[in-house]
């Protein structure tokens, strides 16, 4: 550490690592917890910052995402923050129109219905230069963090962003984007590859920015191939048994997850218990605490914390016996 304070790249030094360190594999003193959407519309003060502009105005707005990245640390002792963004500023910035329709979702109001349809996108290679306000958002949040707990960055999946654009929105059969894998391969292979070549110096500029973990979800069907796929961490939905999932990865991978998101509508008692059990079958090492998936916008903070504090003190009992 340098007198100042400052780590190597001139950002404040982290004060609070459990998360890297279970990410890397090393021991902890207790089991670090984040929630996906922890920056999320179950907190009045995110509605209230959100009230002011639009949706992707608000992802535009590096002074704003960093003020939503924010407010959970502010109430709960998470272990890591995650930045304010969407997967979807990637397809804007091919040059595609998303908007973000209340109560509804995001909307493509033309998205790719023909092979010709590929020409209007831009040149990946000027994705990371449109994409420049995430990376202030990032860096504007490390020094705003001031070393507290680590930052994740995020994107989406070639394949996720390719259902989206195809959709024109999200879909729970993925039916259109199937229907091009069957009928334009060639086309779908150069898409996919668009998105990629796209993707790949967008979180490299993440992790420049300042972000210290990049985190893929969904990936359950291939869990032993994730394991070796060099990733450090493989993040779990709640369908996944902890006990198999471990079977599958080994010891050489951390893994994440995985409380059913619904179980913080139960008592704060009962998530007291639903969250002892979850650490009992994951273990003490090699894992990050967390839902399965994201927090729900009706859901109660007060539960959130529940969550949040039975991991700690459960993780430390754990450890302690």
């Amino acid at each position: 550490m340098e007198a100042n304070g400052l780590g190597p790249q001139g950002f404040p030094e982290l004060k609070n690592d459990t998360f890297l360190r279970a990410a890397w594999g090393e021991e902890t003193d207790y089991t670090p917890v984040w929630c996906m959407r922890q920056a999320g519309r179950y907190l009045p003060e995110f509605r209230e910052t959100r009230a002011a502009q639009d949706f992707f105005s608000t992802c535009r707005s590096p002074e704003a995402c960093c003020e939503l990245t924010l407010q959970p640390l502010r109430r709960f002792p998470l272990d890591a923050a995650i930045i304010f963004s969407d997967i979807l500023v990637v397809p804007q910035a091919l040059g595609m129109e998303v908007t973000m329709v209340p109560g509804k979702g995001p909307s493509f109001p033309e998205p790719l219905r023909e092979e010709q349809d590929l020409e209007r996108l831009r040149d990946p290679a000027v994705v990371a230069s449109e994409l420049g306000y995430v990376f202030q958002a990032i860096t504007l949040t490390r020094q705003r963090l001031a070393g507290r707990v680590p930052l994740i960055g995020f994107a989406g999946a070639p394949w996720t962003l390719m259902t989206y654009m195809v959709e024109g929105g999200g879909s729970s059969t993925m039916a259109q984007a199937k229907r091009w894998l069957y009928q334009r391969p060639q086309a779908s292979h150069q898409l996919l590859r668009i998105l990629t070549d796209a993707l790949v110096p967008y979180l490299v500029g993440q992790v420049a920015a300042g972000a210290q973990i990049i985190f893929a979800k969904d990936g359950h069907f291939a869990l032993e191939e994730l394991s070796q796929a060099g990733y450090e961490v493989v993040g779990l939905d709640w369908t996944v048994a902890p006990k198999k999932a471990r079977e599958c990865v080994g010891k050489t991978v951390t893994l994440q997850g995985n409380l059913d998101p619904c179980a913080l509508y139960a008592s704060e008692e009962e998530i007291g218990q639903l969250v002892k059990q979850m650490l009992d079958d994951f273990g003490p090492q090699r894992y990050i605490a967390n839902l399965g998936h994201g927090l729900y916008p009706d859901m109660d903070p007060e539960h959130v914390g529940a969550f949040v504090d039975a991991v700690h003190k459960h993780s430390r009992l754990l450890q302690q016996n």
